[in-house]
Order: C-alpha cells, then sequence, then structure tokens
C-alpha cells in the first residue's frame, strides 16, 4: 500500500488568524488587568533558598563553597560541614474551569462564557507572574481539555490558546473535573474553581471536600448573569434550555417573578453558608462587571487572609 504523504501543517491550520487575534487581545487583557490591579502592592513571596537556618550536614563535592559553616568546621579535624536552609516552594494552582453550555447566557452582550474566559486567562497571569505553577481542567459533558501544571511562560500560551478555541457547550460536568484533579493532582496546592454554579450542588461539595482533606486550599470564584440573578420579565415568556437541546417552557413571568427571586436568594446564601463553614474561598463576578473587580477581592483576600461573602 502506498504511503499517503505527511499532511504538512501550518501556523493557520493549527492556530487561524482568528484565534491568534484573540489569543493576542487575551493575553494583553490579563496583562493590563492584572498589572493594573497590583500596582503598588506587595504580594510576592520569598523565592529559592530562604534566609532560615535548618541543620548541618556533612560537606560532599558539588555542594556550595559559601554555605560552608567554616567555625563549626573548625572544630572537627578533616571535616567540613555545611549550612541546611529551609527552602520556600512555589505554590501549585490548578483552575477548574466549567464551560458548559449555561454559560451562553448573555446580558449586555457579554456572556458568562466570556466573561469566564477573561477571568481564567487573568488568574493564569497572575499565578505565572509570581513564578507559581498552574495548570486547568476545562470540562463539560462533552469535553475535558486537561493541562498539566506548570511555571513557564509558555503555560500562558497553552492556558489561552485552550480559552480561545473552547465553546460553552453540553451540560455540566465540574463533579468529573473535580474527581480527575482529586486523582492526577498529588501536590498540595490551590484549586480555583471557576462557574455560573447552575447545577446541584451536592457532587461539586463533595469533591471540594475531598480535595481539602488531602490538603488542597479551594477558591470558587462564580460569574453570574444580571438576567438570572434579577428575573427582570413581566410578561408571557418562552425560555429555552441551554443543555438540553429541544427543552423549551413557556411561563407567564408575573406571578413566578417573586418566587424566583427568593428561590435564587436562598440558593445564594446556601452557597455563602457552606463556603464559610467549609473554609472554602468565595467571590460572585457579574458578567456585565469589570473582571478588575474580582482580581481585587481575591489580591485583597490572599493578604488579609479573609474567606470571601
Amino acid at each position: 500500500m502506498a504511503q499517503l504523504p505527511e499532511e504538512k501543517l501550518t501556523l493557520d491550520t493549527v492556530l487561524p488568524a482568528d484565534l491568534r487575534d484573540a489569543l493576542r487581545q487575551l493575553e494583553l487583557f490579563a496583562r493590563k488587568k492584572v498589572e493594573g490591579i497590583q500596582h503598588g502592592a506587595h504580594i510576592s513571596r520569598r523565592k529559592g533558598v530562604s534566609t532560615e537556618f535548618d541543620h548541618h550536614k556533612l560537606y560532599m563535592p558539588g555542594d556550595p563553597i559559601k554555605h560552608v559553616d567554616w567555625k563549626v568546621s573548625a572544630r572537627h579535624d578533616d571535616k567540613h560541614f555545611v549550612k541546611r536552609y529551609i527552602e520556600d516552594t512555589s505554590l501549585a494552582v490548578r483552575l477548574v474551569v466549567d464551560c458548559s453550555a449555561s454559560q451562553k447566557q448573555t446580558t449586555g452582550g457579554v456572556s458568562t462564557w466570556q466573561q469566564c474566559a477573561q477571568l481564567t486567562a487573568c488568574l493564569a497571569y497572575l499565578v505565572l507572574r509570581q513564578r507559581d505553577s498552574v495548570g486547568m481542567a476545562m470540562i463539560n459533558a462533552a469535553e475535558t481539555v486537561w493541562l498539566p501544571s506548570s511555571s513557564t511562560q509558555t503555560q500562558l500560551v497553552r492556558v489561552l490558546q485552550a480559552l480561545v478555541k473552547a465553546r460553552a457547550s453540553a451540560a455540566d460536568a465540574v463533579d468529573a473535573a473535580l474527581r480527575a484533579t482529586l486523582e492526577r493532582v498529588t501536590r498540595r496546592g490551590m484549586v480555583i474553581l471557576v462557574s455560573d454554579l447552575m447545577f446541584d450542588p451536592a457532587a461539586v461539595r463533595q469533591g471540594i471536600r475531598k480535595l481539602q482533606a488531602r490538603g488542597h486550599e479551594v477558591l470558587i470564584f462564580q460569574i453570574s448573569d444580571p438576567d438570572v440573578e434579577n428575573f427582570p420579565f413581566n410578561r408571557w415568556v418562552q425560555f429555552e434550555s441551554l443543555e438540553q437541546a429541544g427543552v423549551r417552557y413557556r411561563v407567564d413571568t408575573v406571578p413566578l417573578k417573586r418566587f424566583y427571586q427568593e428561590e435564587y436568594r436562598e440558593f445564594m446564601q446556601d452557597w455563602k453558608n457552606w463556603t464559610r463553614k467549609h473554609d472554602v474561598h468565595f467571590m460572585t463576578l457579574r458578567s456585565n462587571e469589570p473582571v478588575e473587580h474580582a482580581l481585587s477581592m481575591y489580591l485583597a483576600l490572599r493578604a488579609g487572609g479573609g474567606r470571601g461573602a
């Protein structure tokens, strides 16, 4: 059988011009928002070898001469001892991004998915700017994108490429993403969930508790659409399910409005109570609000040790 010629990949094939433009815009957006919000703020930690002494050890070939403790060595014939210091390790951050179809919801021309992608890009940029490592699990019921953790600047390109290529579709599968994170990520660190939280919370909360039991810190960013929150309808309206094709409901919203708003308030209060009880950071960002609001809350939270709403 004749061998088929190898397909020659080009930049336009792998990353078309429209995606390259989106990639550049997203990177510029992240850089502008993060650098602007960090201006004048000190949030970095010491890197590499710290100045805190831990113990002495016998000198071995290859040990840095500058770490030899000459005073201690002088008390031992033909032996040299090296000072050992406590090393500060970088933070390992795992972004779990919900890209289900419910995030197609749009108010004022901005979808919750667009806001979700921009916030995720900013968080990745922020983590890598601090020389920490970041990985990402982007998931819905039809597809999973898994990026292993890395602290290199090329990791930002990988994250941005995944975001600009992704489309909000299918049903949610956040619980599956948390299970995969629990199975794959062995190093303790921070897990950041970015989602509209439009799902049954039981399985997701169970996953969060398991992550905490493994020593992970958990942070939740909820991206909410104003119409979902406020339900600004005063007539008969036909609603179409974003996650279940062909499912439609025609509803008189006038008598429903008060009950819906009460249910939504109870839903959100339940999340706030649960996250407060279980020591989970929790913040809400509306899709028509600037991303820097969420970043400001995040940096204040990290600096002050608070737990959000």
